[in-house]
Parts: structure tokens; sequence; C-alpha cells
């Protein structure tokens, strides 16, 4: 059975109608979310193995992001959305593989924030449901599911932030609907990329490193282009990872450890590291702070000596924060540069 995608040619031809097939010369892996930070990193890092045809799945097939993602080779952009199922079905179809993440993110609104639990369990329901439908007719061989790290100390998890507790329950609807052996579970910490906000007040300068936790709080955290390798590396050797469910971090570092890398990369000698009032926090976004709470009490629980072990094992360098805000700081003084020499 054919299905056709109807794509209106874009000025900048960067995307292209196309029809997509069972196409069994590579297998097909569907990654929703695709314009994500998640989902790119997990589309980008597919493409360059050159070994899967990869089905990036956005409500938004023209934005600007889905053109850059359609520069990839083996990528073909296609429209579907997490909360409308029927189109789930098509975006599915035929393939070999998925990645799904969901976001509990809808708009800011005054006393709520951002995130809300019951968007992000929807999204679940029915990701985990057109799955199911494909894991019965034995034609999907590996789902991969982006869910959010476990706690150090189990016995302190409680309150749990609702958009770590949404993803917590999804895992149970997978474990519900009898799909663990052809799953697998990743669970990420908070992303390096967290500190590039350009709040006031909550944005790295060459005197301040921002944080929403404790200066003294070790605080597990990744790079988002980590979780495209990981991803990358379970799709490739399925047999060590069907059935699992994995914690993933890239580092662990206080507050302070944090200010103190950023000082020695930029040769200074006054950075501190602040944390942003708890009270501003629950105002701006509660749920956030409840996150902090719970990071100071229950703690994120990567094992990052086991996992650096198996990062060896599968050819994947970790990115440590070191290495992350040497990048960043290398950035920043690129664009100074162009701003001093500009006319």
């Amino acid at each position: 059975m054919k299905l056709s995608v109807q794509a209106a040619l874009s000025k900048s031809n960067l995307i292209r109608s196309k029809n997509y097939t069972d196409n069994r010369s590579k297998p097909v892996i569907a990654v929703t979310m695709a314009t994500s930070r998640q989902g790119s990193a997990v589309v980008n890092h597919l493409s360059r193995t050159n070994v899967f045809q990869i089905r990036a799945i956005t409500r938004s097939p023209f934005s600007n992001y889905s053109k850059q993602l359609a520069k990839l080779p083996n990528v073909e952009i296609v429209k579907g959305d997490l909360l409308k199922p029927e189109s789930l079905e098509k975006c599915f179809s035929g393939v070999d593989g998925i990645f799904g993440n969901t976001s509990p993110t809808k708009g800011w609104v005054l006393g709520r924030g951002s995130i809300v639990r019951e968007y992000e369990i929807e999204q679940g329901r029915n990701l985990i449901d057109a799955v199911k439908k494909l894991a019965d007719l034995g034609t999907l061989k590996h789902f991969v599911f982006s869910s959010v790290c476990k706690p150090k100390d189990p016995l302190k998890n409680e309150p749990a932030p609702g958009h770590f507790s949404s993803k917590w329950s999804i895992e149970e609807y997978i474990l519900l609907n009898d799909l663990k052996n052809i799953s697998t579970i990743i669970r990420p910490v908070s992303y390096y990329e967290n500190f590039n906000s350009n709040l006031p007040g909550v944005k790295i300068s060459e005197k301040i490193f921002p944080g929403v936790v404790n200066k003294n709080k070790a605080w597990q955290i990744i790079a988002v282009d980590d979780i495209g390798l990981w991803t990358r590396a379970i799709f490739q050797t399925p047999e060590k990872f069907l059935g699992e469910a994995i914690n993933i971090a890239g580092d662990e570092l206080t507050g302070n450890e944090m200010a103190a890398l950023w000082q020695e990369l930029q040769g200074t000698s006054s950075v501190r590291y602040s944390m942003v009032p708890r009270k501003l926090i629950n105002f701006i976004e509660h749920d956030i702070g409840i996150m902090a709470d719970w990071i100071e009490r229950a703690a994120y629980g990567a094992d990052l000596k086991k996992l650096k072990t198996l990062a060896s094992e599968l050819d994947i360098t970790m990115t440590t924060f070191s290495k992350w805000l040497k990048e960043k700081n290398l950035r920043s003084r690129s664009v100074q540069r162009k701003l001093t020499f500009s006319f």
C-alpha cells in the first residue's frame, strides 16, 4: 500500500513534494517532534550513519527548522501531530523504528506557567496507542521513548515535578500495553542548553553564572546533542537495549564548580554562582521550582561511571560541561568580534 504526502514547493526549494513508501533498502525510523531540540539531535545523528531512512515528523513542515532538516541526507519531512492520532497512523506506516518524545509546554499563562501535565499525557497516550497497533501487526521492530531521569534516592521522590511524573506515567502505559520487549526508554537529565537563557537575572555573564539549585548541590546535566548520540547507538545495537531503560547524563557538578569552570575559560577571577530566587522561579514557572527542590532533595540518578564504560563500548564521546562551555565561549567571542568590527 502506498501513502502520499503532498507538499507544495517552497521558494527556496528546500522541501520537495515527496511520496513515501515501505522502503526496504534502508530501515525506516520515524522521529516525532523532529524540530524540537531532542528530535533534531536524533535526526542529525541517525542521518549521519547512512544506515537509516528517517521520517522527520513535525506539525510545521515548512518552518525554517524543517527546511534545515530537509537538507540532511536520508531525511524526509512529514507532517504529523501527536495530538491527532489519525496523522500518526499515516506517519508510522511501514516504519521499522520510532523515536518518540513528548512535551508538557503549552504556552505561558499567568498563574499556571507553560507546563501542563495533561497536555503531555494526551500526546503520550496517542503515541503509545499508535505504537501498540504496529506492534500487534508485527511490523515495528524497535520503539525508543525519551522520558526523564529517575531519582538517585527514590524514597525522596515526592513531590515530583509534573513534567517528570507525566513522562513516568507514559512509561507505565508502555508496560501496560505489553510493549516492553520492543521498547527502550532513555531518561536524560537537565540540559546544558538550559543555561543559554536570555532572561534578565538568569543569563550567563562575565561575572555571574546563574542556576536554579543550591551552589553546593551536585547537579547532573547533559548536552542535548548527546541524546542524539545515545539514540543512534540504541538503534544500531538493539540487542543491547531492547527491553531496557537507561538514565543518561554527561556530567555532574555543583553550581560553584560550574562557575569556576566558566571563570577559568574566560581567564578572569571574579565569576560567582548565583542561585535564582526560588520565589521568582515559582512565580514564573511553578513546576520548575518543584523540579529545583526535587534535584536538591532526591537528585538525578544516572550512573556516570557505568555510562562512560558503555559509551566507550559504543564509540560515543560524551560531551563534558567543560567542553560545552568552551564551545559557548568561542561562539560568544566570535559574535563579539563581529560586532566590534562592523561599521
